[in-house]
């Protein structure tokens, strides 16, 4: 039988904002950086819906901080299925994940790592709650809102790759996971409520660039997934190929360093790649996920794409 998730309910008062960062994966300074942006203070709400500490690039430096601000009564941490402790940290911070809840929930709002079944919070399984993957398509509708991270929301753009949090009115859910660390053009995303008003901001560490001339929108009918990444490489390059995507027969550019041969599959496969052109206009600043001689794929405003020199 599997274990039941633990809940910790709270009361958020009225006139309070509520901050939600969710997937930090050990990025401390882009997490402070981010805080300062939206002027945190210890009057606010801060949620933080799992995965804290793996993966970046400063793991136990991140869990420290973590745990020095969960002494702060309005903080609120949950574990997500990256937070499960071991022998790069000590006996007292092994303690501290293991309490910490799965499930939190206040008058209005859930939050929970990746997802939850419908149905009872007391009856939810742990293992759902901190892995659930494509929850947002694949879940019901819920009567309180659901704020998750987990599964970046780029995964859930099938035209034009989005970083920015998705807010699904129809289920009430509010996916948060800018793809920090796992996503090449990924971002840190702070969502904010402040009386019943969603808003939210974003960082990332990727290198700035000034757009010296107007490009018009293009393109934006495919980005490829995880989910149906799969391509067949019909012009091959040193840095730049031309793939077709098996699910839709599009061909498109694409950078080499996003294919990969799929062992599982035995096929090629691809992930954070599309035919989208940014709209720029000049002074734009646009962060660079990878620069060409006559090109550059980059993100502005949340949404990634080609930038044409």
């Amino acid at each position: 039988m599997s274990a039941k998730a633990k809940i910790r309910r709270i009361h958020i008062p009225d006139g309070k904002r509520v901050i939600c960062i969710s997937d930090i994966h050990g990025e401390i300074d882009l997490f402070k950086r981010l805080l300062g942006m939206i002027d945190f203070c210890d009057d606010d709400v801060l949620i933080l819906p799992g995965d804290i500490y793996t993966k970046g690039s400063h793991p136990h430096d991140t869990l420290k901080y973590c745990i020095k601000l969960d002494e702060n009564p309005n903080v609120h941490i949950l574990r997500g299925n990256a937070d499960w402790g071991g022998d790069d940290v000590s006996q007292q911070e092994n303690q501290w994940l293991d309490a910490l809840p799965d499930i939190i929930e206040s008058d209005e709002y859930i939050f929970v790592h990746s997802g939850l079944n419908a149905g009872a919070l007391e009856e939810q399984p742990s293992a759902k709650s901190v892995k659930f993957n494509n929850f947002m398509e694949t879940a019901g509708k819920f009567d309180k809102w659901v704020v998750v991270g987990h599964w970046p929301t780029a995964m859930y753009c099938h035209e034009i790759p989005c970083a920015n949090p998705i807010i699904n009115q129809e289920k009430k859910i509010i996916s948060i996971d800018g793809g920090n660390v796992l996503k090449p053009d990924g971002q840190l995303n702070a969502f904010i409520i402040s009386s019943g008003q969603f808003s939210f901001m974003s960082a990332d560490n990727l290198p700035k660039h000034t757009a010296m001339k107007r490009q018009p929108e293009s393109g934006g009918t495919l980005a490829i997934t995880w989910l149906d990444r799969f391509v067949e490489i019909v012009e091959d390059g040193e840095r730049l190929c031309r793939v077709r995507h098996n699910k839709t027969g599009k061909i498109l550019t694409v950078p080499k360093s996003r294919i990969w041969v799929d062992d599982n599959e035995n096929t090629c496969a691809c992930d954070s790649a599309t035919d989208y052109h940014l709209p720029c206009e000049i002074g734009d600043i646009v962060s660079v996920v990878e620069d060409f001689e006559d090109r550059m794929f980059a993100k502005l405003n949340g949404f990634s794409g080609w930038v044409i020199k």
